[in-house]
């Protein structure tokens, strides 16, 4: 059973994508949305879990993980989490779900970006909590 908070549903959410991964699948776009998914999720979660002493329910609230990377390296000296990337990251959530003038049709090199930045966001969070 996933347990109730950002934290618990971004691994579950990394687990199945890893396995839609290890599976084969090229549906770039989806595989995409789902890497945005991870590291928002990772971002919501420590924000949530650090961030206490100041209001970041607006953060929490909406999709830009630019701003919630910034707060996050703003708070914990050293993080530097890539806003440029999670700027890029961000852009998946719409454009490669929705129809319109921003669609987008996400290629394996792209996808692999997608899986670059979002691990390396993972990864820096983890090292900050265990560390």
């Amino acid at each position: 059973m996933i347990q109730n908070s950002y934290l618990a549903i971004a691994e579950n959410d990394l687990e199945y994508l890893e396995s839609v991964v290890n599976s084969g699948s090229t549906f770039y776009n989806q595989l995409a949305v789902q890497c945005q998914q991870v590291a928002e999720k990772y971002l919501k979660g420590f924000l949530d879990r650090l961030v206490t002493d100041e209001d970041v329910s607006d953060l929490l609230r909406k999709h830009n993980m630019k701003k919630m990377a910034s707060k996050l390296n703003e708070y914990i000296p050293g993080l530097n989490l890539d806003t440029i990337g999670l700027a890029y990251l961000t852009d998946f959530y719409f454009d490669a779900r929705y129809p319109g003038d921003d669609f987008y049709t996400v290629s394996k090199e792209e996808f692999e970006k997608c899986m670059s930045v979002m691990y390396d966001t993972v990864e820096k969070l983890k090292t900050r909590e265990n560390g």
